[in-house]
């Protein structure tokens, strides 16, 4: 019987996950656990690879992916990467995450800066449980 030592899920890792099919949350939210299960001189390793150049139907996910490593990394007192400030980490069009006019003023007034910036809105507690 062969065993195989787990490895955390890096960022890239995470949106190449997304790129082969994976559900983008369950493929965000491993990369979120993985996150919070290393010691954190440990976690700017996930987030040193940049991410792949996405395909246009996964240019949100790559957004939100930049958005949760500099939420993440401000979370525990870490630089982010500068690859987090590509411009095509940016949406064009605001993305709500809950849809419904009534939820856009929570939404916005809620949501951390990093995703805010990258024009993503979904409350303050986006990386709660992905």
């Amino acid at each position: 019987m062969s065993t195989t030592e787990y490895r955390p899920q890096s960022a890239a890792e995470t949106l190449a996950r997304i790129d082969e099919g994976v559900d983008p949350w369950r493929a965000i939210g491993q990369f979120v656990d993985d996150w919070r299960r290393m010691p954190v001189a440990q976690r700017p390793l996930l987030c040193e690879a940049p991410l792949p150049s996405p395909p246009a139907e996964h240019a949100r996910w790559a957004a939100l992916l930049a958005a949760a490593v500099e939420w993440l990394c401000a979370q525990d007192g870490l630089s982010f990467p500068d690859w987090t400030s590509r411009s095509e980490y940016r949406l064009a069009e605001p993305w709500f995450l809950y849809p419904g006019w009534r939820l856009r003023a929570w939404q916005l007034f809620e949501t951390p800066a990093p995703f805010r910036m990258r024009n993503i809105f979904g409350g303050d507690r986006i990386l709660a449980r992905v």
